[in-house]
Parts: C-alpha cells; sequence; structure tokens
C-alpha cells in the first residue's frame, strides 16, 4: 500500500525534531503515534473510488488508497488532539470528517464518502429499438371512478448494442393506441424527443369505457419505421348506481323445505353510471329473511359476484318466501339496494278433480307442495290412462316452469307479503280421457274403456306417483291417501 508523497517526509521529519525536542527539554503531554484506517466510497453507489487522496491536517500527511478506497497510515502528534481527514477525487467533491487523535491508539476513521460532481459523457449509436422501461399502473379507472385515472408510460430508445441513445442521437418518437375500448380515452403528448437517456415518457387519459387498451411507441429511423411491442393497460369501470345493480337467483324455487343444506346461488352484477362493470373488487353484502346466506363477495372483472342461499333455520313456514338482500355503495357514498324474493318449496303433493276413471271426463289436475306453493321448476309430470283404446289429452305431459311471484301484493312497500303465484299453469293443470279412435280390421271403431289414471311427478322437490281408480296404489310407502269433501283425492308424503 502507498503510504504518502514527499510532502509527508518534510512535515514528518519537523515532527520527529518536535519530539526530540520535547524529550531533551523532558516535557511529556500525551505525544506519540496514532495509527488511522479508513475507506473513501462513491456517496451514489456505495463503491471504492480507488484512485481517491487522503490529507491529515493540520500536518499535511498525504495517504493513496487501494483498489477498495482503503487507506493506512501513521500520525506522530505532540498530544492528545483533532485532526481534519479529507478526501478528494476527480470528478468528485471532496468531504472532511474530523479524528480526534490519541497517541497510542489505532483510529477507524468514518467512511468519507464522495458525491460525484460530473460523469464521462455518454455515448451511444443511432437508435434501432424501442422497448418499455417502466409504467406507473397496469390499471386506471374510467372518468369519475374514483380511481387513478391516468397513467404514465416510459419508453427507452437504444441503439444496435443496447446503449440508450444520447442526445445527440435523440430522435422524436409517436405515440398511438392499438387496441382499444373507444371510450374517448387519450394520449399526451402524441410526440416526444428522446432525453439523454433515451427515453420518452407518454400520459394514457381514461375516457368513459372500460376494457384493455395498448399504446404503442414508433419512430422513423431514417426510412425505416421501428416500434415498440404493444403495452398493454386495463380499464376498469366506476362505482356502482342504483339503475345498474342486477340480482338475480339461480332458482327462484328450490327444495328448501325437502332438506337442510340445499344450496342456490345468488348472484348479482353492478355497472357503473357508463354501463362499463364495476372496479374490480367492490363489495357487495347479503342477508336473507329465512335460511342462511353467505354474507359478501367482491366482484370481479365482470363486475359480477355470486353467494350461496341454504336452505337452514329458521325456515319459511308460511308463504315459503324467502327475501333476499344485496347492498352495496354508490359513487355518492349512499347504500343502495336490491331485493329478490326466493321459494322454499317442499315435496310433492298431488290432487286430482274428480278421483273417478270415466271415458270423456275432463280434470283439474293440483300439483303442489304442502303450503300450495308451485314445485321447483324442470319437475315433470305425466299423466297416463289406461284402459281399452283411450288416452289422456290436454296437459298430460308436461313440465313445471320456473316459479313467478306476486310482489308486494299489498303495495305498502313491505316485501314481506310477496307470495309465489298459484293457479293455472303453476299449479293447476287441465286434462280429459278420451277414445283413442283405433279400428279394427274392417274399419269398425274399436270399443273404448277407462280403468285407471295414474299421475307421476318427478324433479328436485322428489318424485310421487299415484294410480287413481281400480286397484289404487302409490309409488311411496310413505303416502298417504286423503278423500277431500268435493270429491277429489289428495295424495302426500306423510309427515312421520
Amino acid at each position: 500500500m502507498k503510504r504518502f508523497h514527499f510532502l509527508s517526509l518534510f512535515f514528518g521529519a519537523l515532527a520527529v525534531l518536535s519530539t526530540g525536542c520535547d524529550a531533551i527539554s523532558g516535557k511529556d503531554d500525551g505525544g506519540g503515534t496514532v495509527q488511522l484506517t479508513g475507506q473513501v466510497l462513491n456517496a451514489e453507489t456505495n463503491n471504492p473510488v480507488p484512485d481517491a487522496v487522503v490529507r491529515i491536517a493540520p500536518y499535511g500527511l498525504i495517504f493513496e488508497v487501494d483498489e477498495d478506497g482503503r487507506f493506512m497510515g501513521s500520525v506522530d502528534v505532540d498530544s492528545t488532539m483533532n485532526l481534519q481527514v479529507t478526501a478528494s477525487s476527480s470528478g468528485f467533491a471532496e468531504t472532511t470528517v474530523p479524528v480526534l487523535a490519541i497517541a497510542g491508539r489505532t483510529i477507524a476513521v468514518p467512511p468519507l464518502r464522495l458525491s460525484q460532481t460530473s460523469l464521462p459523457p455518454a455515448q451511444s449509436g443511432r437508435a434501432s429499438n424501442i422497448i418499455l422501461a417502466s409504467q406507473s399502473a397496469q390499471s386506471i379507472g374510467v372518468k369519475e371512478s374514483g380511481s387513478d385515472e391516468v397513467a404514465q408510460i416510459t419508453f427507452q430508445v437504444a441503439d444496435s448494442m443496447g446503449r440508450p441513445v444520447t442526445l445527440d442521437q435523440a430522435i422524436t418518437v409517436s405515440f398511438r393506441f392499438g387496441a382499444r375500448p373507444n371510450g374517448n380515452e387519450f394520449l399526451f403528448p402524441t410526440t416526444a424527443k428522446t432525453d439523454n437517456n433515451g427515453r420518452v415518457t407518454v400520459s394514457v387519459s381514461a375516457g368513459t369505457r372500460a376494457g384493455v387498451l395498448q399504446v404503442i411507441a414508433e419512430a422513423n429511423m431514417n426510412g425505416t419505421l421501428v416500434r415498440s411491442m404493444p403495452v398493454a393497460l386495463a380499464i376498469h369501470g366506476g362505482l356502482p348506481v342504483q339503475q345498474r345493480f342486477t340480482l338475480a337467483a339461480e332458482k327462484y324455487n328450490f327444495p328448501g323445505l325437502v332438506r337442510y343444506g340445499e344450496q342456490n346461488a345468488i348472484s348479482v352484477i353492478l355497472g357503473d353510471q357508463y354501463g362499463n362493470p364495476v372496479k374490480p373488487g367492490t363489495a357487495t353484502y347479503f342477508t336473507t329473511t329465512h335460511g342462511v346466506i353467505e354474507g359478501s363477495v367482491l366482484t370481479d372483472e365482470s363486475g359480477g359476484g355470486s353467494v350461496n342461499l341454504m336452505s337452514a333455520e329458521p325456515l319459511p313456514s308460511l308463504s315459503g318466501v324467502a327475501i333476499v338482500t344485496a347492498t352495496t355503495g354508490d359513487q355518492n357514498q349512499n347504500a343502495i339496494s336490491k331485493q329478490i324474493p326466493v321459494l322454499f318449496s317442499g315435496v310433492p303433493q298431488i290432487n286430482l278433480s274428480p278421483a273417478t276413471p270415466a271415458l270423456g271426463q275432463a280434470y283439474t289436475l293440483k300439483i303442489t307442495d304442502p303450503l300450495g306453493n308451485p314445485l321447483a321448476e324442470g319437475t315433470q309430470v305425466t299423466v297416463v290412462a289406461e284402459g281399452e283404446n283411450v288416452k289422456a289429452v290436454g296437459s298430460a305431459n308436461f313440465t313445471i316452469p320456473e316459479t313467478i311471484f306476486d310482489i308486494d301484493p299489498n303495495a305498502d312497500g313491505n316485501w314481506n307479503d310477496t307470495r309465489a303465484i298459484t293457479g293455472l299453469g303453476h299449479t293447476e293443470w287441465n286434462f280429459s280421457i278420451v277414445k283413442d279412435q283405433q279400428f279394427d280390421d274392417s274399419g269398425n271403431p274399436l270399443s273404448a274403456s277407462v280403468s285407471t289414471i295414474t299421475v307421476s311427478v318427478s324433479g328436485p322437490n322428489g318424485s310421487l306417483q299415484y294410480t287413481f281408480g281400480g286397484a289404487a296404489k302409490t309409488g311411496a310407502s310413505n303416502a298417504i291417501v286423503i278423500a277431500e269433501p268435493d270429491g277429489s283425492t289428495t295424495v302426500r308424503y306423510s309427515k312421520d
């Protein structure tokens, strides 16, 4: 390691003479040798500065540092005193730290950090390619969404060796959209000149439509068009508004009275004031008057989400109807909500009037649950007339449709009196037993007679079959048959 220059020899000799005089005179005031060690670092990068020089004042000693920026040297002092340790190097501002020198000790000088004052001039070739350097966000919100509506995208222009182009090779870069939602989004500026680091930045401002847009940077290099890869940016919607609040059930009638734990998906779709899906992660809270419902959901990219309504206590024991409410917050910080009715239906119940088979007879068939409500959508009903040369016509083979409701029949704003609509096409159907119009080999009509009528019900609520007339029988061992006062017959499952 290098220690000092010729100047240090001169001042070192003075120190020896001084020490010698003190020895002759017999004085002893703490003089002696101090060992100094330290390191010179770049303040910006924390890397060593290997060509730095360290000066020690007031003695004027000079030390050079090694390749790691470290130095070591001895200083003879007359007594305990303050030294000024200064580091300097070309292209850096010098820095000084004070050190208390005590004879006979090794002093670790605090790191000497030099700040750069000049950089070697950057050099580059001509622009050759454009790449993405950075973007401030991956997504922004539409106007008045409450989210950031602007993002910055920075492109890097480099030469054929990958070096950023410098000012002497600066070019003008143009910006344009690739794919876009076409909701009046815009770019600013539309052109920009590269800086000394070969960089240009463009701002993307959202419009009124959600979707994905692409930003492309391009430049004409001596007749050759060079462009970047498209940079994608998502634009999401704003906060929900009441008129774009949709609440729906997967099944408006499900067998919630048949067994506990039946699940029914309740879905929400939220839109903002422009008709876009709301910002992903918008929360919606759910409650129900009956059963149990999962409490909340965060919307996805389509503005939707769903929770499960489960059949559980308390069950709706009177009307069979539960009211589900969904609530969220709008852009004005107000709570907005929607409600829907959902029917908890029970096991099948068959009522036939009249209950006796007869040719040419018109019948009324009622298919309900024990509360008199419709069975779930998709329930299949068939009526078969047995005998000779007869058939059932009318509603003899059909599927029960989705349940519809009479919402707030009293028009008092209270949905708790909502009921499922019953009657023709919902819980009642008509059919007749007629001749099948078959003929013998001579062309004469065959005789006709009816012996039994079999009604079969099968669907989400369960299966039930009963044969009226003849040796009347049911297809379920736990069913009971009730002869009604009006001459009809009701078949339902036993409560036992």
